[in-house]
């Protein structure tokens, strides 16, 4: 919301009434991780529509077109990053329009004019490659090490381990676990096993900022104040940005290869999550749950094993047609 905030104060007499309007819908949203990400795109349409002198209660199809192309052009953005833009500036007219705010959603554009969602996937790593980026985070600091173990072995989204505090810690029939607030305000809970905890001990108690705090109490969440889960050297809340950089150092670290190390992310992790859990016997449910998915088939998705190259047909037809060696 501070970005929005921000983005309106350049703007002259409407900036009160439509700040309203943004807030209002904001406030609507079940699930905090979804009003910042709706916040962060509303910021992009409006800082354009002030820039380019657009009253945003009064656009066209064709503004929006223009600010997609900006997007593009301009700020290199891919397909899927605009397509989630929009998406969420055509979620915020509906609400306008709903409550009699706005005359028309200009972001309902025809099938051709959205942006094209890019067919790469997020790569997933191999059982080798994870091992090797879990050796990489040890080796490299104690907060490194907590958060490529969290995001590897429980699958959480970047958003939610940003979004957790010392305070979502806790044990359930004797396990340890973290409470999420998932997409939609949906509350879960993720399994914390041994090595994940062991670093996040590890990390937590060289924090000055938690010192002396029970990280999990039995039968209910964490005591005293809540503090981000991991932070900054001041106990600040990390940005993702710096997780996405985080895991790309540690690729190179890794030995990884230059193209895995280049596009890895937290999205791959989750690829990871679930492929390797679903390649290994776990049910979908299971998996579905963990993810916080409202349908097996969004976690079906993540499921890079049939995408494996080591599953093509050539290596079977290595014992029928020879290995094509060339004598010399």
């Amino acid at each position: 919301m501070d970005a929005v905030t921000n983005a309106l104060a350049t703007l002259d007499e409407p900036a009160d009434h439509l700040g309203r309007l943004v807030a209002a819908f904001l406030a609507g949203r079940r699930s905090r991780l979804t009003a910042e990400a709706y916040a962060r795109d509303l910021t992009s349409w409006l800082g354009w529509c002030h820039t380019n002198a657009v009253d945003p209660l009064d656009a066209w199809p064709a503004h929006i077109q223009l600010w997609l192309t900006h997007l593009a052009e301009q700020r290199r953005e891919a397909g899927n990053t605009r397509a989630r833009r929009l998406g969420a500036v055509s979620s915020w007219y509906g609400w306008l329009i709903r409550h009699q705010a706005a005359p028309r959603n200009p972001a309902l554009l025809e099938r051709e004019e959205r942006p094209v969602r890019a067919p790469r996937k997020a790569p997933a790593l191999s059982d080798q490659q994870t091992a090797a980026l879990l050796a990489a985070a040890d080796l490299d600091s104690r907060r490194a090490a907590a958060i490529v173990y969290l995001l590897l072995y429980t699958g959480i989204r970047v958003g939610e381990l940003l979004g957790a505090t010392t305070a979502d810690l806790g044990e359930d029939r004797g396990h340890s676990v973290l409470h999420i607030r998932g997409k939609g305000g949906k509350l879960r809970v993720a399994s914390l096993v041994p090595p994940v905890m062991l670093r996040l001990h590890a990390y937590l108690a060289e924090r000055p900022d938690i010192a002396g705090t029970a990280l999990v109490p039995a039968e209910q969440a964490g005591t005293g104040g809540p503090r981000p889960l991991v932070a900054t050297a001041n106990g600040r809340p990390l940005d993702r940005k710096e997780i996405r950089r985080l895991l790309r150092r540690l690729a190179r670290k890794a030995g990884l290869p230059e193209v895995l190390a280049d596009r890895i992310s937290p999205h791959s992790a989750r690829a990871t999550f679930a492929t390797s859990a679903l390649d290994a016997g776990v049910p979908v449910r299971d998996v579905q749950y963990a993810m916080g998915h409202a349908s097996p088939v969004t976690t079906e998705g993540y499921d890079r094993s049939t995408l494996s190259p080591d599953r093509s047909p050539a290596y079977r037809l290595l014992t029928r047609f020879g290995s094509g060696t060339v004598e010399t």
